[in-house]
């Protein structure tokens, strides 16, 4: 089975993720704007950073699936 995010999806939930972290880690105004300004210029749709975001989370996500597939491969059915 192969999953694979588009960059609008993971830009999105990066998105969400440096919000709710800069909103709830207590952080100063000025920090939690230096934060949400780094997402917005760092991290753009079509920049090197986030393409290589995109290609690593993939990654990741594919290497966890075959992980899991592989483990209940080898799991006994009496072991549940």
């Amino acid at each position: 089975m192969e999953v694979r995010f588009t960059d609008d999806e993971l830009a999105e939930v990066l998105s969400r993720l440096v919000n709710r972290m800069a909103d709830e880690a207590g952080l100063s105004d000025k920090d939690r704007a230096m934060i949400k300004r780094w997402r917005s210029t760092q991290m753009k749709l079509g920049g090197d950073e986030m393409d290589d975001f995109v290609r690593k989370a993939n990654e990741d996500f594919a290497r966890g699936i075959a992980r899991r597939e592989r483990s209940q491969i080898r799991k006994p059915d009496w072991a549940d």
